[in-house]
């Protein structure tokens, strides 16, 4: 037989094993199979592709800064139905009584000031961010926004957490834990006094236990009962629980303040720790402020001793390594991840941006067999620091077999939502629809759920795959799958 005749029947017969394959995948009915293949060759297209992620459920969004979540023009809305002014020097929200430096932000909603409304949504987000000596970098005005808008934001608690749960339900998410402040602030000065001269930390908790530490976090609970039943009366929510936000669970996780006094940071900690082992709605702790400021910078061992010894039993997720190279000196770069996992027994790390700074293979490895999950924030990494593409760590992370989430940080912020991170990841880091079902699923699997909450939200997430995989097969004939499945054995 001639070589090119047995060349040909070679590639003849190899075609044929691939589409017996492909009819056999078929027969079987792998709809992941076919739904990976179809995902593959989206990527060049981004309305194709962000309209697939749109639908793809994606699990949980664990890392949630809850005041920055919700977006300005929400905002604005509650502040005026709260009489609220705004100072239009720097566009911070105010309390009343209002005045010519402070005039109301009902102002704003007039149709003929559309020039001060979109002052006030530029100055607390980033969308049109431009240099200024004021705010003279994106990290700054990102920090900024926190404090302009606290006047409204500890006031509607019910409003912004049923505001993400109707969104979350549109973006097919099913579980969030967000972060908020939750102690009291005339408790906490309270308990600061009690113990601004005593530096030991046992003698210190002590001293709290016996001023009424669980006084204040009874009220907290009760708090957190009023706001329950205003989040189900905001979205209807009724037994069946099927109007759009009633059936995306939600838990709170306590936030402190790393940028305070010493002192402050331990009562701050050690109130989060008590409200955590007795509520199942407040499920974690978590540090917040900007990494990078002197106190936190300063006091950051220190800080993660005292989560050892207060919080060593709660669930606890940190900020760490949200930094970089320029921000502080280098010498910052080198532990913050470390300290918090082995110092402060963290279960999962935010951002963790300075991995190659840290001794990078030593560290993944105690991540990997401590299952400490990764809660990566590719927009918010990129608008903070600037680091994005090559220079960010996924791809380090997820190489390694460490558990990588996706998650917003701040959307409203950001001006984002869960699904644009599942895009970032599926186009600046090549991850397949298998990839990114599994990021999705150990959103869940690290959530800080009870095991049989977890249990059933995983069983749920895996009906909405099969589901969602099914619906992908079904969009299109069987001949269109064949080609999408062929297709993708060569797509890259």
């Amino acid at each position: 037989m001639p070589r090119w005749l047995r060349t040909a029947a070679i590639a003849a017969a190899a075609v044929i094993v691939v589409l017996e394959l492909v009819l056999l995948a078929l027969a079987l009915g792998a709809p992941t199979l076919v739904t990976a293949a179809r995902f593959s060759t989206l990527r060049a297209d981004y309305t194709a592709l962000r309209s697939f992620l749109g639908r793809m459920p994606k699990g949980a969004d664990l890392h949630v800064h809850l005041s920055g979540a919700v977006y300005v023009e929400d905002l604005i809305g509650w502040a005026n139905a709260k009489g609220l002014c705004v100072r239009p020097a720097d566009f911070t929200i105010l309390a009343p009584p209002c005045d010519e430096k402070a005039p109301p932000i009902a102002q704003a909603l007039d149709p003929k000031r559309q020039e001060l409304y979109d002052d006030i949504v530029n100055a607390l987000s980033m969308r049109f961010f431009t240099p200024s000596a004021a705010t003279p970098s994106r990290h700054d005005q990102f920090f900024a926004t926190f404090g302009r808008v606290s006047a409204v934001t500890w006031q509607i608690v019910p409003e912004m957490t049923a505001e993400r749960l109707r969104h979350y339900a549109a973006d097919a998410v099913q579980h969030t834990e967000l972060m908020l402040t939750l102690i009291h602030p005339d408790y906490r000065a309270k308990a600061i006094k009690a113990i601004e001269n005593e530096r030991n930390f046992a003698a210190r908790l002590a001293i709290l236990k016996a001023n009424d530490l669980d006084g204040a976090v009874n009220d907290a609970r009760q708090m957190i009962d009023g706001w329950s039943t205003a989040i189900d009366a905001d979205l209807g929510c009724d037994a069946a629980r099927e109007k759009p936000g009633c059936d995306v669970s939600y838990r709170y996780i306590a936030q402190v303040n790393r940028n305070a006094d010493e002192v402050d940071v331990f009562v701050q900690t050690a109130f989060a720790a008590a409200l955590i082992r007795v509520d199942p709605r407040v499920v974690g702790l978590n540090f917040v402020g900007p990494e990078d400021f002197r106190v936190a910078r300063e006091d950051y061992s220190r800080h993660m001793a005292m989560i050892g010894l207060l919080a060593r039993d709660v669930p606890v997720a940190l900020h760490a390594g949200e930094l970089w190279l320029g921000l502080v000196p280098p010498r910052d770069l080198t532990f913050h991840i470390r300290e918090a996992v082995e110092v402060a027994g963290a279960r999962r790390i935010g951002h963790g941006v300075t991995l190659a700074f840290e001794g990078s293979d030593t560290l993944l490895k105690e991540m990997r067999e401590r299952e400490i999950a990764i809660e990566v924030a590719l927009t918010s990494n990129d608008v903070i620091l600037g680091v994005r593409g090559k220079e960010h760590p996924l791809p380090a992370y997820w190489a390694a077999g460490v558990p990588v989430v996706l998650a917003t940080d701040d959307a409203g912020v950001s001006r984002i939502d869960l699904t644009n991170e599942y895009v970032r990841a599926a186009r600046d880091y090549r991850f397949g629809y298998r990839d990114l079902k599994a990021i999705a699923r150990n959103s869940l699997t690290y959530s800080f759920l009870s095991a049989p909450e977890k249990q059933a939200a995983l069983a749920r997430f895996d009906r909405s795959s099969d589901e969602f995989e099914r619906t992908v097969v079904a969009e299109r004939s069987v001949l269109a799958n064949m080609a999408a499945l062929i297709a993708g054995l060569f797509a890259r």
